[in-house]
């Protein structure tokens, strides 16, 4: 059995779990019957949504952000650190994350 944790805003967990409470299921189970639905069926409610015009332009924002909060959460790189340029990250974290610059626009 694997556990998966996310960190979100208090605010953002009590809405959740007050939308979650009208359908009778915890926040828990909604992302464990996601999770199990996304395996079972072999896709992503966000398929397909950032494969076009501006979407895909969104999805690459979306992609080195997501990287840059993995480099935050590893430890690779301090929270507000300054550079030149706050979009792009630097060599060496994208080789640790296993990912090429191309990957997030660089």
């Amino acid at each position: 059995m694997s556990l998966i944790q996310v960190n979100v805003d208090d605010e953002i967990r009590r809405r959740a779990d007050a939308a979650f409470a009208r359908c009778g299921i915890t926040t828990p189970m909604a992302m464990k019957m996601m999770v199990t639905q996304v395996a079972n069926e072999d896709r992503t409610p966000f398929d397909g949504l950032f494969t076009v015009g501006v979407a895909s332009e969104l999805a690459e924002d979306v992609r080195r952000d997501m990287v840059y909060a993995e480099a935050l959460e590893l430890g690779l790189i301090a929270e507000g650190q300054e550079s030149d340029d706050p979009t792009r990250i630097s060599a060496s974290v994208l080789e640790k994350l296993g990912v090429s610059p191309e990957e997030v626009g660089q």
